[in-house]
């Protein structure tokens, strides 16, 4: 008995003496700054939003944050550098719509990552999309532009900064019943500035990228991708006012943790950025904005990202265009 016995009494403390340094490790969390990987260019909405969100969290969890921008093929990039990192909570994705939903419709098996990559560990804001145009042009409204684009076929462009711009571009352009082919670039607000400029025709954005062109007067709202306008631009109908039903597309943003991160970091994680939504900053940044918190727990979050995958398949299905096979 003794014999087997003490084997057992090894094998037990050994364990524990692996444990702990992990269970440390998780309570000492966060020991060193924690990178958030940004996929698309400073200034657009998620960047802008991650810049307060990391304000907050470095005051809430007492270390630094640190955003990195990483833009390019539409947001892959930074997903990618983000999924492979060590799941210790020290590298965290701000995902999208487009990097965490659209994108695994439009490039099946070609991302270098999949939704099994990430552990999802908090929701963070949404914002319904506008059609814009420069102030400069003629069109009040999407009649308007639309009647022009018929009588001009083959002159209208859209402009496109991510995949969730891209869908919005197809499927207006398919209900619309003009030609208008889709200019793609790294980000919304390389297409604003050239709405601005007159190189596109017109662009879809959420009204956080659009913010700094509508308050310079640059650019003009008219069509709301939502049930409701935005009190940001309240004289631009929505999509339904105009003829446009079944016409509602939203962005969201929403961190990510590369997958098998410990639970118990993920849920302090999650905790401190919940708190952030109700921070000074964040609120007024929603209300400037038109924007609203996505503030769920974990159990919800995970949730959250498996339906948004799932409709996002639809949206890129019903949007005509062809994923990349």
């Amino acid at each position: 008995m003794r014999r087997t016995a003490l084997p057992r009494c090894l094998l037990a403390a050994t364990a524990a003496a692996t444990l702990t340094p992990a269970i440390q490790a998780q309570d000492a969390y966060p020991s060193r700054p924690i990178t958030m990987v940004v996929p698309f260019a400073a200034g657009s909405g998620t960047d802008i939003g991650t810049r307060i969100l990391a304000k907050d969290l470095t005051a809430l969890l007492g270390a630094t944050v640190i955003v990195e921008n990483k833009p390019g093929a539409n947001g892959a990039i930074a997903a990618q550098a983000a999924a492979r990192a060590k799941p210790d909570g020290y590298t965290l994705l701000v995902g999208s719509a487009t990097t965490n939903a659209a994108n695994f419709a439009f490039f099946p098996g070609k991302l270098g990552y999949e939704p099994a990559s990430f552990d999802i560990v908090s929701g963070l804001g949404g914002s319904a999309i506008s059609l814009y145009v420069a102030a400069s042009s003629p069109w009040k409204t999407i009649v308007e532009l639309v009647a022009d684009a018929r009588r001009q076929p083959g002159k209208f462009n859209c402009g496109s900064g991510n995949a969730v711009t891209q869908v919005a571009c197809e499927v207006f352009r398919k209900q619309a019943g003009i030609e208008a082919v889709n200019v793609p670039y790294k980000s919304n607000p390389q297409s604003l500035t050239d709405v601005v400029g007159g190189q596109v025709s017109f662009a879809f954005a959420d009204a956080s990228v659009a913010q700094v062109f509508l308050e310079g007067k640059r650019l003009r709202a008219i069509g709301v991708a939502a049930a409701q306008r935005n009190p940001v631009t309240p004289d631009a109908a929505t999509f339904k006012e105009q003829g446009f039903a079944d016409f509602e597309i939203t962005a969201w943003t929403a961190v990510f943790a590369p997958a098998g991160t410990p639970v118990p970091i993920v849920e302090k994680l999650n905790a401190a950025i919940r708190k952030s939504a109700d921070s000074p900053e964040s609120v007024a940044s929603r209300t400037r904005s038109g924007s609203f918190a996505i503030n769920l727990d974990v159990p919800e979050a995970r949730r959250f990202a498996a339906n948004e995958v799932a409709r996002w398949a639809r949206y890129v299905k019903d949007s005509g265009v062809k994923p990349e096979q």
